[in-house]
Parts: C-alpha cells; structure tokens; sequence
C-alpha cells in the first residue's frame, strides 16, 4: 500500500463515516497489502501493529465522532418532536443516561462492543451521542475496542491473503443482519414501552 499506515488511516476514517465502505475491507485489505508474505514473528506482529492496529483505530475512532454528533445533537429535537408517538420522551432518555454514568459495567459492555467485528459501529456510535455517553469515556474506549477488533482484522487478512476480500464481505453482511435485528429490538421495545404507559393510564 503506498501511503502505508497513514492510508490506513484515511481508509478506517472514512469507512466509518461512509455506510456503503464493507467495514472489515480497509483493514483486512490494507494488512494483507502491508504485510505481505511477512513471517509470524515479533517484528511482524509489531509492524501490524504500527502500521494497521494504531492508525485503523485512530481512523474508526475520529469518524465515530462524526456520528456520535449527530446522535448528540439530532437525538433530544428528534424526541421532543416525535417521541409522543414512540411513547418516549427526553425523560426516559436521561434517565438511561444516568444508569450509564453511574454503572462502569457499561463501558465494558461497549469495549466489548466495539472489539466484536459483527457488531456494526454505526449503530454504537449514534446510540452513544444519542443518551450523551460521556465523551471523554466515549473515545478512550472506542480507540481500545477498536484495537482489538483492528488486531483481529488485520491478523485474518494478512494470514488469509487473497481471501480477505471474501471474508471482509461475509463479515460485512453479517453486520448488516446485526443492524436489521437491532432495529427490529428497538422497535419492539418502544411499542413495550408504550404498552406499559398505556396499562398504567387505565
């Protein structure tokens, strides 16, 4: 790859940003152009690191931020309008805002998120701006988590070589199944929510 770690870089970014980029393709393609026909030893492992695991995760970190705004600052005008008909409102949101800034769980739940290569990041990202995650917390776990989901991927496509393309498109659908189930899951919990309000009005 001619710009080497900084093509990494630039590719996670806007992968991140721009939903029709397959998410495993950049890393896994840039690792297997890297790295070649490297041998498995440390230096290998430390040139994976350096040049596809640090600056993926910069990448997918910085573009997260993108959609983390718009969840932040769409997400209150979005409830206040329309959240009557969802049977939620801003309340609900900050109560679970709350639960998140008081329970450290959490931020191992979303490392663990983002390390999974399954889970789409783009459903992460938005739903923390949306409950206001707190910031700080947000981009120090998010580059983490991403770390070793970058590892991972980038592992897979330098042993995998010319597979890699197939096997970033297989991880790529199955992220997009992920997507289509967590918004069913969201549906169906905002037509709960709005039973047990419901219920409690008789």
């Amino acid at each position: 790859m001619s710009y080497g770690a900084f093509g990494v870089f630039l590719g996670s970014l806007l992968e991140e940003i721009i939903a029709p980029i397959p998410s495993a393709i950049v890393v896994m393609g840039s690792s297997f152009l890297i790295m070649g026909t490297d041998p498995l030893n440390i230096s290998s492992f430390i040139k994976l690191f350096l040049n596809v695991s640090i600056p993926a995760s910069l990448g997918l970190t910085i573009g997260s931020l993108f959609l983390y705004g718009l969840g932040y600052y769409l997400g209150k005008p979005f409830i206040v309008k329309w959240g009557k008909y969802l049977g939620l409102s801003w309340a609900d949101v900050e109560k679970t805002q709350q639960k998140f800034a008081e329970s450290k769980s959490d931020d191992i739940i979303l490392f663990t998120l983002r390390a999974i290569p399954l889970v789409p990041s783009v459903a992460i990202s938005t739903f923390c701006g949306f409950i206001r995650y707190n910031l700080k917390d947000y981009i120090i776990i998010t580059f983490l988590g991403s770390l070793v989901r970058a590892s991972a991927l980038g592992f897979i496509g330098w042993q995998f070589g010319i597979a890699y393309k197939q096997l970033a498109e297989q991880i790529s659908n199955l992220e997009q199944i992920v997507v289509i189930g967590i918004i069913i899951l969201v549906i169906g919990y905002l037509i709960y929510i709005k039973y047990l309000k419901n219920k409690k009005s008789f």
